[in-house]
């Protein structure tokens, strides 16, 4: 199996290459949109997000207005991808509001819905909640693209995850799949013993 491409921009995207041309997963600020739209030579397949905080899909709406893609995403993040309910405030005074709501919204007739145990060209779709609650990841062959389920070597802050206990099991959800190497909304991969450890140094 090819292993994803990684995209960096304010996340890591991931292209992720299939028989027939590749899919995306997440899409960056709605401000990057331009950029990642002249990296993309050919349409997508599908856009995956993974959740629906703005630095992963705030370029959602450009890229479905320019290709007519499905937009995969866990039903409980369809609110806030759609503007039906604010994203949490971010940790920054006066303007917190303001910038976690930047992306234009999607409609809600770009969004396919995907729920953990589902296939998506070969890749399984696992819950990995905590940062959000509705985030989701995707597994095949021992490698894990997992949002921002872990942020480094360690859970994102405590600030911006949705549940943090949530975040701390899921840690241990990662170990129990199976999976050898972690892919990241941001930094690096992750091989198994980092997140052992990190296993460990939580208690989980």
């Amino acid at each position: 199996m090819s292993g994803p491409e990684v995209l960096r921009f304010a996340a890591n995207l991931y292209r992720v290459p299939l028989e027939e041309g590749y899919f995306l997963v997440d899409a960056g600020l709605s401000w990057e949109a331009r950029r990642l739209l002249a990296l993309l030579k050919t349409p997508p397949r599908l856009l995956f997000l993974t959740h629906h905080h703005l630095d992963h899909s705030g370029g959602a709406r450009a890229l479905w207005e320019r290709f007519g893609l499905p937009v995969l995403a866990h039903p409980r993040e369809w609110p806030y991808l759609t503007g039906e309910r604010p994203r949490p405030p971010l940790p920054i005074p006066l303007l917190g509001k303001a910038l976690a709501n930047l992306g234009p919204p999607i409609p809600k007739e770009a969004l396919v819905p995907v729920e953990e145990g589902e296939e998506v060209h070969g890749w399984r779709v696992v819950a990995l909640p905590g940062h959000t609650l509705g985030q989701v990841g995707l597994y095949r062959e021992k490698v894990l693209l997992a949002g921002d389920a872990l942020r480094g070597g360690d859970l994102p802050p405590r600030f911006i995850n949705e549940d943090h206990e949530l975040a701390r099991r899921t840690v241990r959800k990662i170990l129990d799949l199976g999976a050898e190497w972690v892919y990241l909304g941001h930094g690096g991969p992750l091989d198994r013993a980092r997140v052992e450890a990190l296993a460990l140094r939580l208690g989980v």
